[in-house]
């Protein structure tokens, strides 16, 4: 456990302050008249170079790890799955790296690769926040997630690249990607109807207790799943041109092994709470970053996170999966409220987002280690070297 918490901790704490560094160094040499620094600069480079190694030296990392490394190796050494349902751009790509017999880590490393750089891309203009981004995606819930839903992770950080189309009024462009996006993860056609979120108005004052009632009414409703059920009875062959038949099957038979009834636990409360946290604190923040309208595309989206997940919470793990599409504009989001709040020295509300949104290493390390049910629990770190 001590071993784990050191390479999360150390990890955050390492690209958390190049991603300082870089920023205060952009910061410096704008006010002398010069231009942005590169996105190659040697601090991200560093970053991206240090999250991609320690990625690459996991070992059973997250619950899918398993799946994704018995394929590889399968084709490896069989030429071919255990299972046959992959994209065609994600079977390209895991066929190459096989029949050129490269480690697997390359392997795990190459995806890594793929989320970290979208991922600080999409940033490059907002390098202030680089530290908290990096602070929340290594010690908050994002990495493990992000291991274990490697195809999709791929598309959640395409997701914060495409957000500045949106904000650019570049359809054709962003339809593309998504199209494009759907031979690493069919899910990405949804990415489709989400162009138009942010071009939903919404203003400030008396009208942001809108989002709170909204959000208090679909959380409420998550818990009664039976009219979710009854709608999605009607839709199978929608479903099932989307590529969710399979799963459409599995939520109407109600089979116990893919239909998780989830609790208000940390996992689901403390975002709802963080949520709130930045609706009451938004004008503000807006403000503070000059009306940014990447913010308010990232805010859009990230109160339809909120609400799709809690929605869909107490339904099959593959329901709630779409939502999840949004998890890295939730991170971003996050990251704009804590850089606003830590700058802005407002203690307390800025003492809650972190303990909302970094407690979860710590917190599924302590399970992991008083439950030694499995010696390989995906939340400890491990790695193949020893």
């Amino acid at each position: 456990m001590l071993f784990s918490l050191a390479v999360y901790l150390g990890t955050a704490a390492l690209m958390a302050w190049l991603g300082w560094h870089v920023g205060q160094r952009e910061q410096r040499l704008m006010a002398q008249g010069g231009g942005e620094l590169p996105f190659l600069s040697w601090e991200i480079l560093a970053a991206i170079s240090v999250y991609v190694l320690v990625s690459a030296l996991r070992w059973q990392t997250s619950w899918d790890y398993n799946m994704y490394y018995s394929n590889y190796m399968a084709m490896q050494s069989l030429g071919q799955y255990s299972r046959e349902n992959f994209e065609p751009g994600f079977d390209l790509i895991t066929i190459a790296m096989a029949r050129a017999g490269l480690h697997y880590a390359f392997y795990f490393a190459f995806w890594a690769a793929f989320h970290i750089i979208l991922l600080y891309y999409a940033l490059r203009h907002r390098k202030i926040l680089l530290p908290w981004v990096a602070i929340c995606l290594l010690i908050g819930p994002m990495y493990l997630q992000w291991m274990n839903a490697i195809r999709q992770a791929v598309v959640e950080c395409l997701m914060l690249v495409m957000v500045e189309l949106i904000v650019k009024r570049k359809f054709w462009l962003y339809l593309a990607l998504s199209l494009v996006a759907m031979l690493i993860h069919r899910i990405s056609v949804l990415l489709i109807p989400l162009y138009f979120v942010p071009l939903i108005p919404m203003r400030g004052g008396v009208k942001r207790m809108v989002p709170f009632v909204v959000l208090l009414v679909i959380v409420a409703l998550g818990f009664f799943p039976q009219w979710i059920q009854w709608c999605f009875e009607r839709i199978g062959y929608l479903a099932s041109l989307l590529g969710y038949g399979h799963y459409y099957r599995l939520f109407t038979s109600n089979d116990a092994e893919y239909v998780f009834w989830t609790v208000m636990g940390p996992t689901r409360l403390f975002p709802i709470l963080s949520i709130g946290i930045i609706i009451w604190y938004y004008p503000s923040i807006k403000r503070f970053f000059n009306g940014d309208p990447y913010l308010a595309a990232i805010y859009r989206l990230s109160l339809v996170y909120i609400a799709y997940v809690n929605l869909f919470a107490s339904t099959t793990l593959y329901l709630r999966r779409p939502g999840e599409l949004l998890r890295g504009v939730f991170l971003v989001m996050i990251s704009y409220a804590l850089c606003y709040l830590w700058r802005e020295r407002r203690w307390v509300p800025f003492a809650a987002m972190v303990f909302l949104n970094l407690y979860y290493i710590f917190y599924e390390m302590i399970k992991a280690s008083v439950n030694m049910s499995s010696v390989l629990a995906p939340e400890l770190y491990h790695t193949f070297l020893f």
